[in-house]
């Protein structure tokens, strides 16, 4: 593991304001296709590549060149960045958003990504039902074996009985498309 670096959960949020949504959550129409390019732009480290769109549409969202009419299921494809670790924080949550306009949502949300300090506030609180925390939950980049650039983060969910899922991002190299793998880590029964 190269280049760890460390982050709070709020560095993964979405940072620019004021940018307009062309759409509203949830897509309903399956058949209508709608513009999620303005979503990636709400990450100051995160941009469109010039030509390219990413859209909803038939339960998927999808990448397309303006010049191109095939469409791609890699969507993150259509992304560019500083390729900071920051970069590739913030498009992992960027993922996870897009996705939620998908019929295969996961709902990772931002709000649900865990740091040590939100577990000890949630501790201090009485809603931590997992006990002594003996590892750290802040989110993580850093170089795997073969140079990709990685991202872990933990999400903390109480719809049910409460668990605590592990998010693991893998870029490929000089691009912003992706692998991920979710388990669960811990959950109580």
């Amino acid at each position: 593991m190269k280049g760890k670096t460390v982050f709070t959960r709020e560095a993964a949020w979405r940072n620019v304001k004021g940018m307009g949504m062309s759409v509203r959550f949830p897509v309903t129409d399956n058949h209508r296709s709608y513009d999620l390019s303005s979503i990636v732009e709400q990450y100051s480290q995160l941009k469109m590549k010039p030509g390219w769109e990413i859209f909803a549409q038939n339960g998927g969202v999808w990448g397309k060149q303006k010049e191109n009419p095939a469409w791609e299921r890699g969507f993150m494809k259509a992304v560019s960045g500083d390729e900071s670790p920051l970069s590739y924080l913030q498009a992992s949550n960027c993922y996870h958003h897009l996705r939620e306009y998908t019929d295969e949502t996961v709902h990772v949300l931002p709000q649900a990504i865990l740091d040590d300090a939100y577990a000890c506030t949630l501790d201090l609180f009485g809603a931590w039902p997992f006990g002594k925390q003996i590892r750290s939950f802040n989110p993580l980049f850093f170089y795997d074996s073969l140079f990709h650039p990685a991202v872990v983060f933990f999400t903390f969910h109480l719809e049910g009985r409460p668990i605590i899922q592990k998010h693991v991002h893998r870029f490929a190299h000089g691009s912003y498309e992706l692998k991920t793998l979710t388990c669960t880590w811990a959950s109580v029964s």
